[in-house]
């Protein structure tokens, strides 16, 4: 079962990107993150015939999370159940495909350092925590929780740990909230499998020349709890799609899993 995540950064903009994507690879679930639709105006029509169920939260503005699945699924839950979000964004969508649950989030990027959008990421990633305490057991559940993360978190998931310190994206405090989730369980699935690899990113600046120098950070990640990390056969990054005409600044993550019958 191959699982990705890519934050598309317009569906819009990237729609035939997406489907040629879709149709080259075939992964059985892929997350996308910063759709910029409003949920009823989600291009099923181009996915269903690809043989894709699709779920989508999505709003005004920059922010909209999807699943499409060509498993059958039902989705458990968008947003943070039972509380009102005070930015009014959809980030969150969580989908259950039987024996796995998935869900794509994109927390928000903070900038600048310190503004009350900064504290409000802080806040968001605690809160994420608290919605997975009350709805999962790292322990028993299969899980993994996808998306841009708008955090890098170690210094060997940036070019220049030194000149970006402090900066958005590779703050500590964002670093401090980011391991929260760790803490409650989950697994850094790219790491379970590279964990010393460096130059493993995820976006690139689309100015001077970033991609082609790999000046990048590892913002995209999969994380799993430990029964479904058992099941991890690869992780990596699919850079490919970042090297096509007008792409997203993200690329693809991509894991394999090997679940029984």
């Amino acid at each position: 079962m191959t699982l990705g995540t890519w934050n598309v950064n317009s569906l819009n903009a990237r729609l035939e990107q997406v489907k040629k994507y879709l149709t080259a690879r075939a992964p059985e679930v892929l997350c996308l993150q910063e759709t910029k639709l409003r949920t009823e105006a989600f291009p099923r029509e181009v996915f269903e015939p690809l043989g894709y169920k699709v779920w989508h939260a999505g709003g005004p503005g920059r922010n909209g999370v999807a699943i499409l699945g060509r498993l059958q699924g039902e989705e458990s839950f968008r947003g943070f159940p039972g509380e009102e979000d005070p930015q009014a964004e959809e980030r969150v969508l969580a989908v259950n495909f039987g024996p796995f649950t998935v869900i794509s989030v994109y927390v928000p990027n903070g900038s600048p350092v310190g503004s009350d959008y900064f504290l409000y990421k802080l806040e968001f990633l605690y809160r994420l925590r608290e919605t997975l305490e009350r709805h999962f057991d790292p322990q028993r559940d299969l899980l993994a929780l996808c998306g841009d993360f708008n955090v890098a978190p170690e210094p060997l998931d940036v070019y220049d740990p030194e000149l970006l310190e402090g900066q958005i994206c590779f703050h500590e405090r964002e670093r401090a909230a980011f391991r929260v989730l760790l803490e409650w369980g989950l697994l850094d699935a790219l790491r379970l499998k590279h964990p010393d690899r460096p130059g493993l990113y995820t976006w690139w600046d689309y100015q001077f020349g970033a991609f082609k120098a790999n000046r990048g950070m590892r913002l995209d990640h999969i994380l799993v709890t430990r029964p479904l990390a058992e099941h991890l056969r690869d992780s990596y990054v699919d850079r490919e799609p970042r090297g096509w005409k007008r792409p997203s600044d993200h690329a693809p993550v991509i894991t394999v899993f090997e679940l029984p019958d």
